[in-house]
């Protein structure tokens, strides 16, 4: 996401800045003291993992038509202003967002990135979305298209929308190997081979009545595992490695959903409050492994103005996409760009 962050400044013309925000927030907190691990090697090594603090930190750009952030020329109006009205945004039409995050958590790192662009008419809008969310393994493209009808407060919006996706609610491993349980009949079928062996202790070339016998197992001419036990623990990654290389085969899908939105926005001098959501009503696969389930989203955020250019902001978002749950609340900083033309 920094490489896209790097090009603002080649957008250097003012109009893209001009009333736009920037943004950032973070968390940080130690993780739980860890019990100490040890193992014995001619002598005791502490094994312990220290996976050091958690933390969450955001940084971003944006600029949105709702946030009314113009000045009032005086404390009066005389009827000679230009741009009296309380209800006129200072952003025409075109709005952006340009958002990154790094996480960590419990020695665990994500990279997430939030990319959009939308052009608001006057009963429609178009957006454009590159998304990606390391957190929950949630990664998509989509184009939205909507009619909307503004009414008061509120802002309804009825559209279609593609999404361009990896596959996924797919388990290859499960649906390939439907006896799965049966570790020695599957792991044969991917190409493991078990073969005997015991420990000739005497050096007889027989198996006598006190020496170990094992049955180790085998895979492209590499000993993956000396006896069953090992291997009954080896078996278990090999679903998750198989899924892996098979949905990486299968690519990305397309899938084409009807959308239905609400949003509702109250605003003061000094603050406003906006609260959405979208339900994806109409889902059909444009690929063999296109996205059927019925995705929503949800969320509220608020903003309190301290300064002319300082403002203190939160976020709580709630989504549901692909099967994948994001539960997200943010807090943090804007400061707000005013150029001059």
């Amino acid at each position: 996401m920094l490489k896209y962050l790097l090009l603002i400044p080649f957008l250097s013309f003012g109009q893209f800045y001009k009333y736009a925000t920037i943004y950032g927030g973070g968390s940080l907190n130690a993780t739980m003291t860890p019990i100490e691990t040890f193992e014995y090697n001619g002598e005791l090594v502490n094994t312990t993992d220290n996976d050091g603090a958690n933390y969450r930190f955001q940084i971003g750009i944006k600029k949105l038509s709702r946030y009314k952030f113009e000045k009032k020329p005086k404390f009066y109006y005389d009827g000679l202003e230009h741009n009296v009205s309380q209800y006129r945004s200072p952003v025409s039409k075109f709005e952006y967002l340009l958002q990154y995050e790094r996480i960590k958590q419990y020695g665990r790192e994500f990279n997430n990135h939030t990319i959009w662009f939308r052009y608001v008419g006057e009963y429609t809008s178009t957006k454009i979305i590159s998304s990606n969310n390391g957190y929950i393994d949630l990664v998509y493209k989509s184009l939205d298209s909507r009619f909307k009808y503004d009414l008061r407060n509120f802002r309804l919006s009825v559209g279609g929308v593609l999404r361009f996706h990896p596959t996924y609610g797919l388990n290859p491993f499960k649906n390939d190997f439907p006896n799965y349980n049966d570790f020695v009949e599957t792991a044969t079928a991917l190409g493991y081979e078990q073969e005997f062996y015991y420990i000739d202790a005497n050096q007889n070339g027989h198996l006598d009545r006190l020496e170990q016998s094992f049955y180790r197992w085998i895979k492209d001419g590499n000993i993956v595992a000396q006896n069953n036990a090992q291997f009954i623990q080896y078996y278990g990654s090999i679903p998750t490695r198989y899924n892996l290389k098979k949905l990486d085969e299968l690519g990305n899908q397309y899938s084409i959903s009807g959308v239905v939105g609400l949003s509702y926005y109250y605003y003061q001098d000094n603050y406003f409050i906006l609260a959405y959501g979208n339900y994806f009503f109409i889902n059909k696969e444009i690929t063999e492994h296109g996205s059927t389930s019925n995705d929503y989203d949800y969320g509220v955020i608020a903003n309190y103005k301290l300064s002319k250019t300082l403002s203190i902001y939160t976020q709580i978002e709630y989504l549901n996409y692909f099967g994948r749950e994001n539960k997200n609340m943010n807090i943090g900083l804007n400061y707000i760009i005013l150029w001059k033309d």
